[in-house]
C-alpha cells in the first residue's frame, strides 16, 4: 500500500520472526507478481475466475509451490539459504524482471518503445493515454469504461491501451520492488 514507508524496522521483525532473507525477496516477487497482474486486470476489466478454480488453482500452488509452477525450477537456477550482499547485487530473478521490462517496454508494439518507457518510469503526459496509464499505476481499481471509450475517442487503438495498461502496471510493480530492494541491500551487512 505505501512502499515508500517501507523500512529496515519491516525486515528487522520479519527476521525475528524466522524468516529468511531469501524468503523475504521470494514473498517480494510473488507480491510483485501479483500487484502487475491486479492492477491490468483492474485497468482492463478482467473477469475474475470462479471461486472453485481459484481453490484447485490454490491446492496446486500448496502442492508444488510458486516456484515450479512459475517454470522457474527449469532455469536450473536456485538461490536457497541466506543471501548475501553479494547475491543481492546478484538478485536471482533480476535477469528475468530485466527481459520483462525489455519485452514490455522496448519489444515490438502499436505504442513507440519511449512512451511506453516514459509510462513505466511515471512520466505521465496530459494526454488522455497520460491520464489513463496515472490512473492504472495509483488507482487501476477506478478505471471504468468511460476512461476507455475517451482513449477511443482520442484515436487509440485497444493495442496501444493494453500496452499503456501493462506499462503504467510494470513501472508500478518495479517501483514497490525497488523499495524493498534498496531496504535489502541496506541491511543485508547487517545479517550476513
Amino acid at each position: 500500500m505505501a512502499p515508500s514507508e517501507i523500512g529496515p524496522e519491516d525486515l528487522d521483525a520479519t527476521y525475528r520472526a524466522g524468516v529468511s532473507v531469501a524468503a523475504v525477496l521470494d514473498a517480494t516477487y510473488v507480491c510483485i507478481g501479483f500487484n502487475i497482474v491486479t492492477r491490468i486486470a483492474n485497468a482492463l476489466g478482467f473477469k475474475v475466475p470462479s471461486e472453485e478454480l481459484l481453490l484447485r488453482a490454490a491446492r496446486l500452488l500448496r502442492l508444488f509451490g510458486y516456484r515450479r509452477l512459475s517454470g522457474f525450477w527449469s532455469s536450473g537456477s536456485s538461490h536457497r539459504g541466506m543471501l548475501t550482499a553479494r547475491t543481492l547485487d546478484g538478485d536471482p530473478y533480476a535477469m528475468k524482471m530485466e527481459r520483462l521490462r525489455y519485452a514490455v517496454v522496448s519489444g515490438p508494439g502499436a505504442l513507440a518503445p519511449n512512451i511506453r518507457h516514459a509510462i513505466s518510469k511515471g512520466a505521465f503526459d496530459s494526454t488522455p493515454l497520460g491520464a489513463f496509464a496515472q490512473k492504472v499505476a495509483e488507482h487501476a481499481f477506478m478505471v471504468n469504461d468511460d476512461d476507455i471509450r475517451d482513449l477511443h475517442r482520442a484515436h487509440y487503438s485497444d493495442d496501444q491501451i493494453f500496452e499503456a495498461a501493462v506499462s503504467a502496471a510494470l513501472g508500478a510493480g518495479i517501483y514497490r520492488l525497488e523499495c524493498v530492494l534498496k531496504i535489502l541491500r541496506q541491511s543485508s551487512s547487517s545479517i550476513v
